[in-house]
């Protein structure tokens, strides 16, 4: 007997976002993301449109000094880290600390906040280690991406109690089993294809929806999904050490990365992560 039985009609993305009752970003952020997208802002502008946002500035003070950065001395006004991280990425971490705040933050069947953003943060900060030594060019989108790519979890565990839960609960109980099959079995969708919706609703770029969409996807030449997020998307959020070793193994065929230094980076990743994900959860 199957786990769960596919509906006889899978439910359309768009209806089930209505389900969820899935919130807007609050009128600050949309008016700080606007202004960051201003091609003629200049430096002094962007700092004076993020301290709109006070908790916004607290937050992101905290994440670019935390271990994830690596930043040299501490940064303390946001002058000073929009000029280290560069427009670029502070759209990049203005939208993560968004989503971050919009999410359900409650305990569900099969959804632990602690342990999600644990996992996410490792997630960022290895393909963030990853991404400097393949394409630098895309390291903020990489741990970007990374960090959101499971961004539909906590919704779906929220709104969809009953029939969600359960997913979660098999597919952390046993390291064989894959969250898409089991999703596609039961739903005719998957984690990804949701959270590609919800970016599209948040007006996310559309590089960053792409990629959140296909993070499972088997497409090696996708040019929305930096390779390095391909790599990471094997871990898992529970029993993560059933990845490892697979991802490893990818990186070293597919890019030539030597197991000992893939290793290292995950080892430090792990200690970065942890630092990171308590100023997320």
């Amino acid at each position: 007997m199957k786990f769960l039985r596919r509906k006889k009609s899978a439910m359309s993305l768009e209806r089930l976002l209505d389900r969820c009752e899935v919130p807007a970003f609050p009128a600050v952020t949309m008016r700080i993301l606007g202004k960051i997208r201003d091609p003629a802002l200049s430096s002094r502008e962007l700092a004076e449109a993020l301290q709109w946002d006070p908790a916004l500035v607290v937050q992101l003070l905290q994440m670019v000094n935390s271990a994830a950065f690596g930043v040299a001395q501490p940064i303390h006004d946001v002058a000073h880290a929009s000029t280290y991280l560069g427009r670029s990425q502070v759209e990049q971490v203005v939208l993560a600390l968004a989503i971050k705040d919009t999410l359900p933050r409650t305990p569900a069947q099969g959804f632990e906040p602690n342990r999600f953003w644990y996992a996410a943060a490792f997630r960022a900060t290895l393909a963030s280690t990853i991404a400097d030594q393949i394409h630098p060019a895309r390291r903020a989108e990489s741990f970007t991406m990374g960090l959101l790519q499971d961004l539909a979890l906590p919704v779906l565990a929220t709104a969809m109690p009953d029939e969600y839960g359960p997913v979660l609960v098999r597919w952390h109980s046993d390291p064989h089993v894959h969250l898409v099959d089991l999703e596609r079995d039961a739903f005719g969708w998957c984690h990804g294809e949701v959270g590609g919706a919800l970016g599209r609703r948040w007006d996310l770029p559309s590089t960053l929806v792409r990629g959140i969409e296909q993070h499972h996807g088997r497409d090696a030449a996708d040019p929305d999904l930096p390779p390095a997020n391909r790599l990471v998307s094997v871990l898992r959020e529970a029993r993560a050490e059933h990845g490892i070793e697979r991802l490893i193994e990818d990186a070293r065929d597919a890019h030539g990365l030597e197991a000992d230094w893939m290793r290292a980076a995950v080892a430090e990743a792990q200690q970065r992560a942890s630092e990171l994900a308590m100023s997320l959860a």
